[in-house]
């Protein structure tokens, strides 16, 4: 508590400054062509509260201008985005800020983030053609492009073709509450149900993203949401000694998978291929109206501030951070932002233990397959079609989360967490305008 009065603190006072007055102790505002500093003669400064010490030389290497890294590590005693803006606040503004992503939001809601379209023009790395267009699309904030990430995580559910059939992907909940509804007594709904709400929090977990507009800072848990609720909510109790077998999806003794893609790569293959014995998937996702059955994260992503006065350096540091292969060392475990990225994942020699070719073992059994073109096809096209969400708010997920268990503990009715909902997102999101 006393670190978010803090943090309220800080942004009260960064919030009396006019949106068209530049913040006093942060310096003006200056293009490059306007500078008469070559690139020799410029600091780049760099604020970070992802550890990036191991890539330091490469990106020094790298980069044509001196960088100044400055990492912000976690601590009992001080959040790392309170240091950095208390540091801010003292004069010490960096021109770049890699962080986590709902501090990059905090920044880019007071006004603070460049438009980096136009910086993309300037560049020879990094331009937009060269993103997947789904990305772009996404981070994307009213025409202008005031961040960037390096990775991204797809969450869905795929089930076996023929138990569902080809037109169930990315399911209604009528649909998936009627398969749920008249299930074979032989057969469990999700493969591998470990804990009492496993059922439950796949049921509720898209409706929920659903009810919130972060676009127009609203949101309505009523209609899809709290009927959903209310019909989750009347779900079997959880049976704690259910068992689970390596070959439930091949054997048809689960219907459902829950997938969490975070690359083109081996373990791509071995969710949506091997583990159905190389038989056709259906990407059902997670019951929603709105057609979307997935939900996307990211971890952390980048900005260069409005005041920098090195923001074309700025850009070539992220596009440094995002090609360069000596420091984006972990492509094959992201899902890919770029084209080029995407081809470099898929042309993964077989032989490597992370490419989507290596051929992967069948459960229970000593038998490898290997993932068909076809089937990698089909997983690459619902990647690139997905509708990209990066400016979620990890804060307003838990929550939401924190309030329907509530119902599901039968503390509260659902209309009464609806309205709870209703209230407390409201306010959070009123407080982030």
């Amino acid at each position: 508590m006393k670190k978010l009065l803090i943090i309220a603190a800080i942004f009260s006072m960064l919030s009396s400054i006019s949106c068209n007055e530049k913040p006093k102790n942060i310096t003006p505002s200056l293009s490059v062509s306007e500078s008469s500093e070559d690139n020799s003669e410029i600091t780049l400064t760099i604020a970070t509260t992802v550890d990036i010490s191991k890539i330091k030389n490469a990106i020094l290497r790298n980069m044509n201008c001196d960088v100044d890294i400055k990492y912000y590590p976690y601590s009992e005693e001080k959040d790392p985005f309170e240091s950095l803006y208390l540091d801010m606040l003292s004069g010490e503004t960096p021109d770049v800020v890699y962080s986590e992503t709902d501090n990059i939001i905090k920044l880019i809601n007071k006004n603070y983030m460049a438009d980096m379209y136009p910086l993309m023009e300037n560049s020879e790395t990094l331009k937009k053609e060269d993103f997947l267009p789904n990305v772009l699309e996404g981070l994307d904030v009213d025409g202008k492009l005031p961040a960037i990430c390096n990775e991204w995580q797809l969450f869905t559910a795929v089930a076996k073709t023929e138990n569902v059939g080809k037109d169930m992907e990315n399911w209604t909940p009528a649909e998936a509450l009627d398969i749920y509804n008249n299930l074979p007594e032989d057969m469990n709904f999700l493969n591998y149900t470990h804990f009492e709400y496993d059922e439950w929090n796949y049921f509720m977990k898209r409706v929920s993203v659903d009810a919130v507009d972060y676009k127009n800072n609203t949101c309505d848990f009523g209609g899809a949401f709290m009927e959903m609720l209310g019909n989750v909510k009347n779900f079997p109790p959880f049976e704690e000694n259910k068992s689970f077998e390596n070959d439930d999806l091949i054997k048809n003794r689960s219907l459902v998978s829950e997938v969490n893609l975070f690359g083109i790569n081996s373990a791509m293959a071995q969710q949506l291929y091997s583990a159905f014995g190389g038989e056709d998937i259906t990407f059902v996702g997670y019951p929603s109206e709105s057609g979307k059955g997935y939900v996307t994260d990211v971890f952390s992503m980048f900005g260069i501030l409005e005041n920098s006065p090195h923001k074309q350096q700025g850009y070539e540091f992220i596009s440094l951070m995002l090609n360069e292969s000596s420091i984006n060392t972990d492509i094959l475990y992201n899902l890919p932002i770029t084209e080029k990225q995407l081809t470099e994942q898929l042309n993964t020699s077989k032989y490597s233990n992370l490419s989507v070719n290596c051929p992967q073992y069948l459960p229970n059994s000593d038998e490898q397959v290997q993932m068909s073109e076809k089937a990698i096809n089909q997983a690459v096209d619902y990647i690139k079609n997905v509708e990209f969400e990066p400016y979620k708010r990890s804060e307003v997920d838990s929550i939401i989360s924190e309030e329907y268990h509530k119902c599901f503990e039968g503390e509260t009715t659902p209309q009464e967490c609806a309205d709870m909902l209703n209230n407390r997102v409201s306010i959070y999101l009123s407080e982030k305008e």
